[in-house]
């Protein structure tokens, strides 16, 4: 490790506040000509004691992460040397042992500052890095969005279907994370969404059959900035567990019914 800083180890998860602290790590590394080592985890859920992981469900979300990783960089790394990273596991342990393998001078990484319910049900990532890192670490704090709008509580790297994927595929994802829907994304974009419902309906044919023969096209959604309880309201009335968050045409989100749950738990 050296001072000053020249390899800087930014791991983002495409919210606003990784973004901001990637112009931070940006921002070092400018000034001490040095690299920045770009890297999203994508999260893999662990199933019980004795069950396989099934690595080859999560490719797509990796694969997709890169392209995610390739345009930020473009947009923000102009004129600074970089590096991109994807891995899938365990974030906190996977940006240890990157720092290590890449020898990083100093993390750069965003702490969403958790508190109460929300604090102990996720933990805080940048708590475990810090702990551990084997170099300094600068944790970057934005101002937090409204916690009474769908910006602070939505998840912002959802699992996602691609139309000309099979149902066989998507179905793996769904069960392996315990989720009931997924969005339908074509270079970047919503194109519908996909419910265990639409699965079921397709029983005996989910190897043949298509995503995008079974998914509903143009799915109610919402945005960052709509109310908390609006959304409450439209899974409420429409009978749904998850609504897409949308921001310029893009997928940016999803919000869920223990999402506005976990909003209440946490309420002061």
């Amino acid at each position: 490790m050296s001072y000053p800083f020249r390899r800087i180890l930014s791991p983002i998860d495409f919210d606003e506040n990784s973004l901001a602290a990637l112009d931070v790590a940006a921002q070092i590394a400018r000034d001490n000509d040095g690299i920045v080592l770009l890297m999203h985890v994508v999260p893999m859920v662990i199933p019980a004691t004795g069950m396989p992981v099934y690595v080859d469900i999560y490719k797509g979300q990796e694969e997709a992460a890169r392209e995610k990783l390739r345009e930020i960089a473009a947009k923000r790394l102009h004129g600074i040397k970089y590096e991109l990273l994807t891995h899938m596991g365990e974030p906190a342990g996977t940006i240890i042992r990157n720092a290590k393998r890449h020898a990083a001078d100093l993390i750069v990484m965003a702490t969403h500052g958790r508190r109460g319910f929300s604090r102990v049900l996720l933990g805080s990532i940048a708590e475990m890095v810090l702990r551990e890192a084997p170099c300094p670490v600068l944790c970057v704090r934005r101002g937090e969005p409204d916690k009474n709008l769908v910006a602070r509580w939505m998840s912002s790297n959802p699992v996602t279907a691609s139309p000309d994927e099979k149902l066989s595929a998507i179905q793996a994802r769904m069960q392996e994370g315990n989720f009931r829907s997924a969005p339908v994304v074509a270079d970047g974009r919503l194109v519908g969404i996909v419910t265990d419902r639409d699965i079921r309906a397709h029983t005996g044919y989910l190897d043949h059959t298509e995503v995008k023969l079974a998914m509903s096209e143009n799915p109610l959604t919402v945005t960052p900035t709509t109310p908390m309880h609006e959304a409450a309201r439209l899974l409420f009335e429409q009978k749904v567990d998850s609504l897409p968050v949308v921001e310029e045409g893009k997928l940016v989100g999803v919000i869920t019914s223990s999402d506005i749950l976990r909003a209440y738990l946490d309420q002061d």
